[in-house]
């Protein structure tokens, strides 16, 4: 079976469309009716008419019966200038009544402020009608449906440049020569990083670049906009502390940084259908798991190679499905953590979460990737197939997942209490506030360990259950490990590789206090060690997996004097050799030449005396 007869027995995606153009709505429609996994299953002449039509599901006659919980995708054109207010409030109830529909907006023209508006209710994509081609519009229909935000680069950093602020306020007149000359400084920085953008988006307009410098180009920007947000939060934060308290006293308003990261297990997060409704949900501030996941895509085209010393899961797949993978976790994960905050879960509720939310995460990317109906033949006679519905029978390995790699992906509650409660991050024994350098990159490490594990966890029941099946090898795995041979060899160096980890890699991870992480890099994955407290686990070493422990502290013990002793050793042999025994030879070689040097002038002196004569 080929890939793209795997790819069709899998759920369709679903989409809409919605523009007041039927030529165009036709056209459109006809190059997605095109693509074997597409399937354009409503239609609505006006965009006004979506929210009736998912209410009542009869008022047009082209669209029957649209189940708006069903669709993948919704695109819809919002070209209109006179309904600049009604178009942004519309994507914002969508959003509200429908937060796992994905929007696409396709305009001819568009104002800058309605451009802003919608990146600011959460619109996934947004592309101007005859910029692109066919297949570069579907490929970002598709991530679009994936959840991934699909923005040109100029379009997102006009967007963004009308929500900031025109100048930043004046200086107060209360602050220090220090504080005031370090503002100055990042207000320099600030305007540097602008031109810099502005530079990028010019190049990014151009005609001559390739799609690798594109992608770099947008990778550059996106790092730009969220160093240039974390400037902006801490000028306003400077701005906010000096001002000069209020002559009379009253009660100080609420903030996260005037609460204790260990006091705050009561407190629930907001919910985000209130905070949408309400007028502070267009405030110009990115939320922290959205600049995170934006950091991870900008490093997926560039990190699917295995750079670790270790053999992984994912090593067998093709390139394009592992991409299509980790984007499925990522889009899983998000998920997550916004059900998380639905739900209005406290700090202290968190742990018990925990293997909840990666069972979840794990279920629901392996029936995303697969297809949740996908059915694969186990018998290769055509009398008696034997069809099985793949997911069904991957998702009987829970427990042995659970076991191998979902209880040990380190450091998730931390990661989940920085993301919903803004609480401190323990970096390196430091704790480090929300937005500083060093909290960006260990969440990003973290949240990079999570996706490559679960994506792991994904392909571990595959391989232990369908390893040589055709259908799968031929629609999954990569051409370099196809054949039988190479399968099971794979799968050997695997059961050593967690073999090793169990009885040697991790006591020694614990003994050390750290955390073994797998981070997307521009190189490829890659393996490293943060700091983690992990006493009690220490405490519960049994067999061989304590002696390791015992070793490494022996080797510990004795290496420091030993090391010494062969160090003065080995100097007293140095010594011997070149100042007793090398110097006694020198002085014989030496009396040696010099007698030779001798005779050798007494024959001489007694033939030139001869021939005198």
């Amino acid at each position: 079976m080929t890939e793209q007869a795997v790819a069709t027995q899998a759920h369709p995606l679903q989409f809409m469309l919605a523009d007041t153009d039927p030529i165009f709505r036709m056209g459109l429609k006809a190059c997605l009716m095109a693509v074997p996994d597409i399937q354009v299953v409503a239609e609505a002449e006006d965009p006004a008419q979506i929210l009736q039509l998912f209410s009542t599901q009869s008022d047009i006659d082209a669209s029957p019966e649209v189940d708006p919980q069903s669709l993948d995708l919704l695109i819809l054109d919002v070209s209109r200038a006179a309904d600049t207010e009604a178009n942004a409030l519309l994507c914002q109830q969508l959003k509200g009544r429908y937060p796992r529909l994905a929007l696409f907006v396709l305009s001819a023209t568009i104002e800058p402020d309605q451009l802003t508006k919608l990146w600011q209710v959460g619109v996934e994509g947004f592309c101007r009608k005859g910029s692109v081609d066919t297949s570069t519009l579907i490929q970002q229909l598709r991530r679009a449906s994936q959840g991934q935000r699909v923005w040109d680069a100029a379009q997102k950093a006009q967007a963004q440049l009308v929500q900031a602020p025109a100048a930043p306020p004046p200086p107060p007149q209360n602050v220090t020569a220090f504080t005031l000359l370090r503002q100055v400084f990042m207000q320099t920085g600030l305007k540097q990083i602008e031109q810099t953008l502005e530079q990028l988006q010019s190049r990014r307009q151009g005609e001559a670049l390739t799609q690798w410098q594109r992608a770099v180009n947008e990778g550059r920007e996106r790092e730009l906009q969220t160093v240039r947000w974390l400037v902006r939060q801490y000028l306003e934060r400077q701005s906010d502390a000096s001002e000069e308290p209020p002559s009379e006293p009253e009660e100080p308003a609420f903030s996260w940084a005037n609460v204790d990261p260990w006091d705050t297990d009561e407190l629930a997060v907001p919910s985000r259908i209130t905070e949408i409704s309400d007028e502070s949900a267009l405030a110009p501030q990115p939320d922290l798991t959205t600049v995170l996941i934006d950091a991870l895509l900008t490093k997926l085209p560039t990190s699917l190679q295995n750079r670790t010393p270790d053999p992984l899961e994912i090593d067998i797949l093709k390139a394009q499905k592992r991409q299509d993978l980790f984007l499925i976790v990522l889009k899983r994960f998000e998920s997550g953590v916004e059900d998380l905050r639905y739900s209005q879960v406290t700090r202290s509720q968190l742990a018990t979460k925990r293997s909840k939310l990666l069972q979840d995460l794990w279920l629901g990317s392996t029936a995303d990737f697969f297809g949740k109906y996908l059915t694969i033949p186990l018998s290769s006679s055509a009398q008696d197939p034997e069809d099985i519905e793949i997911v069904s029978v991957l998702q009987q390995d829970q427990a042995i997942v659970e076991a191998e790699i979902l209880n040990k992906i380190p450091l998730v509650t931390e990661l989940l209490e920085h993301l919903l409660f803004q609480a401190p991050l323990r970096v390196d024994n430091t704790l480090s506030a929300v937005g500083s350098p060093e909290a960006m990159l260990q969440t990003e490490a973290l949240l990079s360990n999570i996706i490559v594990n679960i994506a792991n966890g994904v392909l571990q029941p595959l391989l232990n259950r369908f390893a040589t099946n055709e259908a799968i090898k031929q629609s999954f795995y990569d051409r370099t490990l196809i054949s039988t041979r190479d399968i099971e060899r794979f799968r050997n160096a695997l059961s050593n590789h967690y073999r090793i980890r169990r009885l040697f890699k991790e006591p020694t991870e614990i003994f050390e206090s750290q955390y073994g992480l797998i981070v997307f890099s521009e190189a490829g994955l890659q393996k490293i060690a943060v700091y983690g407290s992990r006493d009690q686990e220490l405490q519960k070493l049994q067999g061989i997996r304590f002696f390791v422990t015992l070793a490494l502290e022996a080797r510990d013990a004795i290496a420091p004097p030993l090391q010494a002793t062969f160090t003065f050793l080995g100097r007293g042999v140095v010594y011997i050799l070149t100042q007793v025994i090398g110097r006694g030879l020198g002085l014989i070689g030496r009396g040696i030449l010099q007698g030779v040097g001798g005779t050798w002038q007494d024959i001489f002196v007694s033939r030139k005396s001869h021939q005198e004569k």
